[in-house]
């Protein structure tokens, strides 16, 4: 994959990581918005401008980075509204401070009796004497209106206007900037695509490494808010660091961090072939629990895991870990069991196998996992259901996670 093919992505140079690297992204952002709405032409400005009050414009221009409009004339507009975009919902309200120096506004639409001044943040709140300087500028005389959005409040805008664009070279642009919210990481998570397996056969973009982690945790955001719905013990998410050349990126549900390791929780880990949806118990506080509900509840949780299969097949991963250094720790496989065979018409052989393993082990390391392939993800995400499904997955792995944290104190 490479983000840059997108018509509004930019290169950033040498300096991605450093501290320009945000008002880079929010004068792009601004200018791709400004350029979308003005070569969109009137179905993309109109719908617009109508979502932010004014649905009656005739004639609509744009400016980037002006103090004044041309004419200097934006405080005699009658209709006045100072547009304010920003990544997270803004705590801020006009108030009545007294007003600084001047500041430059991002951008500005305007025409015949309207004035739109836009000022877009990535991070943080606005700046009150940013916010002012700019109210006066409109003129204090009549309060102008003050509206905000949110960037993934116009993402969403943008992606419910792309289905009735009929004009292929105004879809085209509107496509590409819904895009590109979605690579800068100003959209909700809102579904697997190719790009999202495709970065880890190569894995050697650090712009798609980062779209892919921030990707991966809007996705986690979204799935622990119905898992935290449907039990109280899914309190938070931990989203891995995706290292350039990991070859999968990982979000865990639980306690919250770094308690969820102590106990059996479940990860979701992104791969190139597709998802791996697993229940797993790590660290020595959960395999100690493991190891005793095998002591005292063998038959409820086999009954368990016969009952999980019967809901769609796993596998069943026991490996062994071995600490090497303080966090470092190597793993060998040990068994890998298919969930058909732990139903009773099998016998007892695998169970038996599995269960003494478990015990003998010092270190035992639990999955119950399975892989949700990248072509159904892709597939559901067409109709907004590949969040319910792996949502689905991890409430009927809940059960057995229940049972083995049942001797948590």
């Amino acid at each position: 994959m490479d983000l840059h093919h997108n018509l509004f992505y930019s290169y950033r140079g040498p300096n991605a990581d450093s501290a320009d690297r945000d008002p880079q992204l929010e004068n792009n952002l601004t200018k791709a918005l400004i350029n979308t709405l003005s070569l969109g032409g009137e179905a993309v400005w109109r719908p617009f401008l109508a979502n932010i009050g004014l649905p009656t414009v005739t004639h609509a221009a744009f400016l980037l980075q002006r103090r004044d409009l041309p004419s200097g004339s934006a405080c005699k507009k009658r209709n006045r509204v100072l547009l304010g975009i920003s990544k997270v919902k803004s705590d801020w309200a006009p108030d009545l401070g007294l007003c600084p120096a001047s500041s430059i506004p991002d951008a500005w639409i305007f025409g015949d009796g309207f004035a739109v001044l836009v000022e877009s943040k990535i991070s943080g709140d606005f700046s009150s004497d940013q916010m002012r300087a700019h109210l006066a500028c409109l003129g204090a005389s009549t309060p102008p209106r003050f509206v905000k959005r949110t960037w993934r409040e116009i993402h969403s805008f943008f992606r419910t206007l792309l289905p009735q664009m009929t004009d292929a070279s105004s879809r085209l642009l509107v496509s590409q900037f819904v895009q590109f919210l979605e690579y800068s990481a100003m959209a909700e998570f809102t579904g697997f695509q190719p790009d999202h397996f495709h970065y880890f056969l190569m894995h050697d973009d650090d712009d798609a490494r980062r779209w892919v982690r921030e990707q991966m945790q809007s996705f986690a955001s979204q799935v622990r808010t119905s898992l935290q719905a449907f039990a109280p013990f899914y309190e938070d998410c931990d989203v891995g660091v995706l290292r350039l050349a990991d070859s999968s990126c990982w979000a865990a549900f639980g306690p919250r961090p770094p308690e969820y390791r102590k106990v059996t929780h479940q990860t979701v880990s992104l791969h190139s072939d597709g998802l791996r949806v697993f229940a797993n118990t790590e660290l020595k506080s959960a395999t100690d629990r493991l190891k005793n509900v095998l002591m005292h509840s063998e038959s409820e949780f086999r009954r368990a895991l016969q009952h999980l299969h019967e809901f769609d097949p796993f596998e069943l991963v026991l490996q062994e870990r071995v600490q090497r250094q303080a966090s470092l720790y190597e793993y060998t496989p040990k068994i890998q069991l298919h969930s058909s065979m732990l139903v009773e018409a099998t016998g007892d052989v695998a169970w038996s196998a599995f269960t003494q393993t478990v015990n003998r082990l010092p270190l035992p390391y639990l999955r119950i996992e399975r892989l949700v392939p990248a072509a159904k993800l892709i597939e559901l995400s067409k109709c907004d259901k590949a969040g319910q499904h792996v949502e689905e997955i991890l409430k009927q792995n809940h059960t057995v996670v229940s049972l083995l944290n049942k001797s948590r104190e």
